[in-house]
């Protein structure tokens, strides 16, 4: 399962927040209805793109690192076993 699949709740946990703080500061500047849902809508369109490219960036990360660790226990596993046949290890 990536990263991606597990963060999917996270995203939508940032765009209610982010909408409900741009509601509030709505209601606290006293902004007509149709002005604060243009707001409202802008924040949680932007919001939500924000939060996907943060997750697929992370996702993309993780892959790397996994990546890494698995090709250093791939040379270490050659060199062992190379050293209990007694080749040289090639590098």
């Amino acid at each position: 399962m990536s990263y991606y699949d597990k963060c999917k709740n996270a995203r939508a946990f940032v765009v209610l927040l982010a909408a409900l703080i741009a509601l509030l500061l709505n209601i606290k500047y006293k902004r007509e209805l149709v002005e604060s849902l243009i707001i409202v809508l802008i924040v949680i369109i932007v919001f939500y793109v924000i939060a996907t490219v943060a997750i697929k960036l992370i996702d993309k990360i993780a892959r790397m690192e996994s990546r890494k660790v698995d090709i250093e226990e791939e040379e270490t596993e050659e060199a062992a076993e190379s050293e209990e046949t007694g080749e040289e290890v090639k590098q």
